[in-house]
């Protein structure tokens, strides 16, 4: 009867260990955040830009042939297909709407469209 119990207690931790790993999430940075990583934006008209988003929602934004830096804050609506991204240097936070297709990221506002690439 203990051996039953001990084998029993084995497979009853084993299957708690692999609920608590599949509710974490199944990627290997722990982060579920699509836009996780960094992003590179190539714009004859405005120059090379470097967009790194934490999967935590803080992000920075590198001005590669500007010289421009800037931290900042965003938030994610999966939902909505928008990021709303609050950074240091600008006057306003920004909505944008965003399509993934995947390594490559589109952003989108009233005023302007960025074109990015997952590095």
């Amino acid at each position: 009867m203990k051996t039953i119990s001990k084998v029993l207690a084995v497979v009853l931790v084993i299957t708690m260990v692999a609920c608590v790993m599949t509710a974490c999430g199944g990627n290997s940075g722990g982060s579920s955040d699509i836009l996780s990583g960094t992003w590179k934006q190539t714009d004859e008209v405005n120059g090379d830009w470097t967009w790194t988003f934490d999967g935590a929602g803080k992000c920075t934004l590198v001005g590669i042939t500007t010289g421009i830096e800037t931290n900042g804050t965003y938030t994610l609506d999966e939902t909505a297909k928008t990021v709303t991204v609050n950074m240091e240097l600008w006057d306003d936070e920004k909505v944008y709407d965003y399509a993934l297709d995947g390594d490559k990221l589109d952003l989108t506002s009233t005023y302007s469209t960025y074109h990015l690439v997952k590095q």
